[in-house]
C-alpha cells in the first residue's frame, strides 16, 4: 500500500462504514453486462473489498466472488454483511499481494480503495491473477461539489478540519493516479452515474465518521466536527432527511 497505514486507517470505523457508507447503483452491473460481457459464470477477484459494498451487486449476479482486504475488522465485517452468500469468500491480503492463484479471474474490481494502492505494483499483481482478456474495473462513490450547496458545505467543513483530508482527497481525485496504473497500451473509458443519497441526522453523522480522515471521540477535534454537521443539517433538512447527492464514477479496460 502507497501510505504506511492505510490498512489499518479504518480500524474503529468498520461498523459505521457498513452502517452508512453509500453502496453503489444497481445500474453499472447492467452497463457491465452490455459493455463486457459481464456474466453469472465469472470468477471475480475485489481487491480492498472492505465491508462488501461492491462485492455484493456481482454476488447478486452469480458470481463467484473473492475479497481481499488486509484490515482485519473491514474483513470481518463483510464477511457478516456478506455471510448468507455461498458465491463470496474473502482473504487476508493486498493490492500488490492478494495471495491469489495466477490467471485465476475474469474480473478485478476495487471500490473506492484504489487510491491506497501501489499503483504500479498492483497493475503487475492484477495482470497475474487475471486469466488472458480478463477486465479491470474501478469504481469510486464521490461528492461533486458543485451538484449542491450540502455537499460545498460539506467539503468546506473537511477542508477546515486538517490537512490529512486535503491530502487523501487530492490523492483520490489526480488522474495520474490511474495513468501509472495503466501500461502503455493499456486505456481504461470511464463512466457517470447518479447515486442520491438521503440520510437521517444519524446515518450523516454516521457517514462522516465512517471516512478514514474524521476525527475520532479521543480527538480534540471531534466535537467541532460533529457541532459542524449538526449545523449543515439543520440548515438543509427537509420532514428529517438531507438530500445528499453522490456521483459514482466507473473506470473499465483490459491490461495488456
Amino acid at each position: 500500500m502507497t501510505t504506511p497505514d492505510s490498512s489499518v486507517r479504518f480500524s474503529g470505523r468498520a461498523e459505521n462504514y457498513l452502517r452508512y457508507r453509500p453502496g453503489y447503483p444497481q445500474a453499472i452491473i447492467t452497463f457491465l453486462q452490455r459493455e463486457i460481457g459481464l456474466a453469472s459464470d465469472w470468477r471475480v477477484a475485489d481487491v480492498g473489498s472492505g465491508t462488501g459494498f461492491l462485492a455484493e451487486p456481482f454476488v447478486e449476479l452469480g458470481c463467484d466472488v473473492t475479497g481481499v482486504e488486509p484490515n482485519a475488522a473491514m474483513r470481518e465485517a463483510g464477511d457478516r454483511y456478506l455471510r448468507d452468500r455461498r458465491n463470496f469468500r474473502s482473504v487476508d491480503g493486498t493490492a500488490e499481494s492478494s495471495g491469489l492463484p495466477g490467471e485465476s479471474f475474469d474480473l478485478v474490481t476495487a471500490g473506492q480503495a484504489f487510491h491506497w494502492f501501489e499503483p504500479a505494483r498492483a497493475r503487475e499483481e492484477f495482470k497475474r491473477i487475471l486469466r488472458p482478456a480478463g477486465w479491470i474495473v474501478l469504481v469510486w462513490n464521490s461528492r461533486p461539489a458543485a451538484q449542491s450547496i450540502v455537499t460545498r458545505e460539506y467539503e468546506l467543513i473537511l477542508e477546515e478540519l486538517d490537512q490529512d483530508y486535503q491530502k487523501v482527497a487530492e490523492k483520490n481525485r489526480r488522474p495520474e493516479t490511474i495513468d501509472s496504473f495503466r501500461d502503455n497500451s493499456a486505456t481504461l473509458s470511464q463512466a457517470r452515474f447518479p447515486n442520491l443519497q438521503s440520510y437521517t441526522w444519524d446515518q450523516l453523522r454516521g457517514r462522516a465518521l465512517s471516512s478514514s480522515y474524521s476525527p475520532l471521540p479521543s480527538d480534540r477535534r471531534h466535537k467541532w466536527f460533529v457541532q459542524a454537521l449538526r449545523a449543515l443539517f439543520d440548515r438543509h433538512q427537509e420532514d428529517g432527511v438531507l438530500a445528499f447527492p453522490y456521483e459514482t464514477n466507473l473506470y473499465w479496460g483490459q491490461l495488456t
